[in-house]
């Protein structure tokens, strides 16, 4: 490992006042290119908003006069009607109030309004509403007056009724005599066009002829004046009330050149645009901090790739550290991995040993059994026979003459049942049996020693028929088994109870014995499972039945589970797969 490091070289051979000049001075270069680096991009960027902004001004500009011209046919068209002359003529109006609002409506117009000579609105598009035109006069509006002289009116002004702003267009209805009779007015509304000013995302003003800002991306800037307004100024404008009941105020504006000006003490690039159809101004206003702003994030992301190639700099350097590292732990690292894998292998390895040695075990007694069957089978009949046959002779109860002996025998005999069970191979071979008949044919043969021992047996089965794979008589030994130690484990109890149950869960048979004996203690089904294994007392139980049981549902696919029951006494539970179709 010390060779591995050693090929990484340090800087710690250079001395500590060296490496800290080196290190003002790289932070001081580094401040004197960022500083310069920003002000040289500040002023490109601020030339090319420069240089962009009257293309955009203009196209502004241009759009203002598309909306304000868009329906400068209408009032033309309305006034050559018949309809209307002949309302203007007779004095009958009513039919053309609704004729005015469905154009209105059509053509987007805010109203569309006639009056008479008199300048009295003797018809409109909203007739309808509360604050309807009909019945108000307009002499003192210029272009009413423009159209009573024969021209086409165009006037920007707030509506004396409703309050907001438009711009009216006007033209006369003259009959086949060029006389006048009245005049056809269309109100555009301008908050529209306001608002489509204040989605460009830049600041937008566009100012009539005295510098009185009429629309604006900023509504809280309109009505105001961007240069002094004379007293003369002010007078025409209270007598043709153009701007009705709004205040005019004036801007904190003052244009520093041709192409900058502050604005409430903000510096932007300022360019303007002339509108065709008015003598209104379009002012463009480009924050010039947008440009320091932008010129400031560049340097910013200049100074952030250069930290993060320094990061990335150290960080590989610290990789290539930990690389040497870890290539010295590799080894240690490798060796006790395999140290591990191979005791778990001698741990896999010692319990198959020990799993082939009890299944040899139980191979050797299960030959061992049938040949102690085979040669005590008939003496202790014989035994049992001359023993029945005194009693008989003597007129005596059974086991009253020799009831050791006969205690002897009935022991002997019960060795002998279960080494035969231990030994007997089953001739049938696997088949699918319904599980209840062989609960049933069980229970018959435990029913009766439950019976004298004071034992109540609960069965709880479904009702619909239900199949498993194996040897019919083989499951029905388990049962037996299971059923007789949940019997011997509840003798002693006041009010014994052994409960069998069956139910199906997710493709599986579940049967479990329960009983409310003394439990399992700490034992588990391993230790149960063990052969010659009893907690019964000497002359019970040969300690068999549950390794033959465990065998038993093993060869079936299924599994066998013991433990306390949460109510006191055990619980076993058979667990055994359903058959496929096929097998049923």
């Amino acid at each position: 490992m010390t060779d591995t490091l050693s090929r990484y070289p340090t800087l710690s051979g250079d001395p500590p006042q060296r490496r800290g000049v080196f290190l003002v001075a790289a932070v001081v270069g580094l401040c004197v290119i960022a500083v310069g680096s920003y002000l040289a991009l500040a002023a490109y960027f601020l030339r090319s908003e420069a240089a962009t902004t009257p293309e955009r001004a203009q196209f502004f500009a241009s759009s203002i006069d598309d909306a304000l011209t868009r329906l400068e046919h209408l009032p033309y068209v309305l006034s050559i009607d018949e309809s209307t002359l002949d309302a203007l003529i007779t004095g009958d109006t009513a039919e053309l109030d609704p004729i005015l609002a469905d154009i209105a409506a059509r053509a987007g117009a805010e109203f569309v309004f006639v009056l008479d000579v008199n300048g009295k609105t003797v018809a409109s598009s909203n007739y309808r509403d509360r604050d309807s035109l009909v019945g108000n006069f307009y002499t003192f509006r210029p272009y009413f007056r423009d159209a009573l002289a024969g021209e086409s009116g165009r006037y920007y002004a707030v509506g004396v009724t409703t309050g907001r702003p438009g711009y009216f267009i006007a033209e006369p209805v003259r009959d086949s005599a060029g006389t006048i009779h009245g005049v056809v007015t269309v109100k555009i509304g301008f908050d529209d066009l306001s608002r489509a000013l204040s989605g460009n995302g830049e600041l937008v003003l566009v100012a009539d002829e005295q510098g009185v800002v009429l629309a604006s991306s900023d509504p809280e800037l309109i009505y105001g004046y961007m240069s002094p307004i004379s007293d003369f100024e002010r007078q025409t404008l209270e007598e043709q009330q153009q701007f009705g009941d709004k205040t005019l105020f004036p801007l904190d504006w003052t244009p520093e050149s041709e192409r900058r000006a502050r604005l409430d003490g903000t510096a932007y690039v300022w360019t303007r645009a002339y509108l065709e159809e008015e003598d209104w101004s379009l002012h463009l206003l480009s924050e010039v901090r947008n440009s320091r702003r932008q010129a400031l994030l560049y340097v910013a992301g200049g100074l952030m790739t250069l930290l993060l190639l320094t990061v990335a700099a150290s960080v590989y350097r610290a990789t290539q550290l930990r690389n040497a590292l870890a290539i010295s732990n590799a080894d240690r690292q490798r060796l006790t991995r395999e140290i591990e894998e191979r005791r778990i292998a001698e741990k896999k390895l010692e319990t198959a040993r020990t799993e082939l040695a009890q299944k040899e075990q139980l191979a050797a007694l299960g030959q061992l059994s049938a040949s102690i069957t085979h040669e005590l089978g008939q003496p202790i009949s014989a035994m049992r026979n001359y023993l029945v046959a005194e009693e008989i002779a003597a007129n005596a109860e059974p086991n009253a003459l020799w009831p050791q002996l006969s205690g002897l025998v009935d022991r002997m005999q019960r060795i002998v049942d279960q080494l035969r069970l231990f030994g007997r191979t089953s001739a049938s071979s696997p088949t699918s049996f319904p599980v209840q008949d062989t609960v049933h044919a069980a229970l018959q043969l435990v029913q009766h020693t439950a019976r004298e021992a004071g034992i109540r047996i609960e069965v709880s089965l479904p009702e619909a028929q239900v199949r498993v794979r194996g040897r019919p008589e083989r499951f029905e030994q388990v049962i037996v088994n299971l059923l007789r130690n949940a019997i011997d484990a509840t003798q002693d109890h006041d009010e014994g109870a052994v409960k069998l149950t069956m139910r199906e869960e997710r493709g599986s048979v579940i049967l479990s014995v329960a009983d409310n004996g003394h439990g399992l203690g700490d034992l588990d089904i391993a230790d149960l499972s063990k052969p010659f294994f009893s907690t019964k007392p000497s002359g019970k139980g040969m300690g068999l039945g549950l390794a033959i049981s465990g065998q038993i549902i093993n060869e079936m696919g299924g599994t066998l589970h013991a433990e306390n029951g949460p109510d006191g006494g055990a619980l076993f539970v058979i667990a055994l797969p359903k058959p496929d179709d096929s097998d049923a």
